[in-house]
């Protein structure tokens, strides 16, 4: 579609999917951890191998299904048959993943957390990859491209928000609380089926984009796993494209390790409880707001990478802060009056600080695909979103399996509860979910600060494409 011309019903359509995928995901970052190691007994090594080896074969699956999907010709076009084929796997697996067989313990336990997992995020990619690729076709300007990212991060954190709150909610009725085994099922049941309705409503309500996309050539060759390296390798020889990817690899490894400890950093560092924690995403509106309405001016006047930027600054500054002031004794102490409000404003900036660094990042990625087009003449969005969540999964990863081998070193016990835990091993939690966390995402800015692409740089661009365009009609 042309620049500024996608109706508000297109861009609400195309986000809504990434409330599925953002509320799976939320659900599955914060308990699954929680689950398998202070519920069932797992191991933190076990239970963050499981998680590593799933996102490798994530990994793997990412730029598969991105060059399938650049390659299929369908009548329903490139992406949307993957749209369609996503939801239903998605819901059972995540559902399976918190219904594992009674007495299951040791490595059987590890083997089904290990299998069930595979299958979520395979499933998970047949949504996610196709649907990146989508938004890069549908938005071809610079600002709309950071619109069209905005509702979609929006609608992420929406899904984030609704999930967070629905389930800390539910797991504050439970007399156990978050050591009820039946209420991960239920948990997993309800927001197993809200993600199978949101990719269908997603696929179904931008179903009328397909006639204006790009279609695969007819004489397009065949693809494997020759033909998938050899265009990863490709898409590396593009030199913003590669500083996207360096700084993607250390700030995924942030990710994966704060993702994987945020539920213990709640309950047993700062000794939240459930109903507490529930409201935690109290700032989520409001920060969710001012990055999706801030964003794109933002880009406009200092550039996407600046944007980018700030937003890791900001993200890793809000969840650092609190924790390094508490190994300092600098920071109000747990259950005293203060200490809610604060983590609550903090987490609402790293709200808007994520959102706006997720926008940058997507944004930016978009247009490397339109300079690897002039210099290259062929459309592949699918295998640039697909190479980046590719080496994003490795690190997130290695990020979750660092956590688990982290969490047993500093001799954090499974099948515990807030309050039970040594001072000492407390202090040494901080520290590997304070700094040591944060690291990776610091030096990732080395890499994004090399990154060229401005507005009026991606502007020739597609000027150039459009003269390239009518010359050949």
């Amino acid at each position: 579609m042309a620049d500024g011309s996608l109706r508000t019903g297109t861009k609400f359509a195309y986000g809504i999917g990434a409330t599925a995928e953002s509320g799976i995901a939320m659900a599955f970052n914060s308990f699954n951890f929680l689950f398998y190691t202070t519920v069932l007994g797992l191991s933190g090594t076990l239970a963050g191998l499981a998680v590593t080896i799933a996102l490798f074969f994530d990994a793997l699956s990412d730029p598969l299904v991105g060059g399938i999907s650049d390659r299929w010709r369908s009548p329903l076009g490139r992406r949307h048959p993957f749209l369609y084929a996503a939801p239903i796997p998605m819901g059972l697996f995540f559902f399976a993943i918190y219904m594992p067989p009674e007495g299951l313990e040791g490595m059987g336990l590890f083997a089904w957390f290990t299998t069930f997992t595979i299958l979520l995020r395979t499933a998970q990619t047949l949504y996610q990859v196709p649907h990146l690729a989508l938004g890069a076709e549908i938005a071809t300007g610079y600002r709309e491209r950071s619109v069209l990212m905005s509702w979609n991060t929006a609608c992420s954190i929406v899904g984030t928000f609704g999930v967070y709150y629905f389930a800390w909610t539910w797991f504050g009725t439970l007399e156990e609380g978050t050591a009820s085994r039946s209420g991960y099922a239920v948990m997993a049941a309800a927001v197993g089926a809200f993600s199978v309705v949101a990719v269908f409503a997603s696929a179904y309500f931008t179903r009328d984009q397909i006639p204006h996309l790009s279609e695969a050539p007819a004489d397009v060759r065949g693809f494997g796993l020759r033909s998938l390296f050899g265009e990863i390798t490709e898409c590396l020889r593009v030199e913003n494209f590669r500083f996207l990817v360096y700084g993607i690899f250390f700030l995924s490894a942030t990710l994966g390790l704060h993702e994987t400890l945020t539920s213990h950093i709640n309950l047993f560092f700062f000794e939240l409880s459930p109903d507490q924690i529930r409201f935690m995403v109290i700032g989520a509106p409001p920060g969710l707001a001012i990055a999706s309405t801030f964003t794109p001016w933002l880009h406009s006047r200092f550039g996407k990478r600046n944007g980018l930027i700030a937003g890791i600054l900001g993200m890793t500054g809000a969840v650092s802060i609190p924790i390094v002031l508490r190994l300092l004794d600098l920071f109000p102490a747990n259950h005293s009056p203060a200490l809610f409000p604060i983590l609550c404003t903090l987490k609402g900036v790293s709200y808007c600080m994520s959102a706006i660094m997720l926008i940058s990042v997507a944004s930016t990625l978009a247009d490397v695909t339109d300079e690897h087009e002039l210099a290259t003449g062929r459309r592949q969005e699918g295998i640039f979103f697909a190479a980046r969540t590719f080496f994003g999964k490795l690190t997130s990863g290695l990020g979750h399996l660092l956590a688990g081998i982290g969490i047993d070193l500093i001799g954090f016990p499974t099948l515990s509860k807030p309050g039970t835990i040594a001072p000492d091993v407390i202090f040494d939690f901080g520290v590997l979910a304070g700094p040591l966390t944060v690291l990776p995402a610091v030096i990732s800015i080395v890499f994004y600060l090399r990154y060229d692409i401005d507005k009026e740089r991606h502007e020739a661009i597609r000027l150039a494409l459009a003269e390239r365009k009518d010359r050949a009609s």
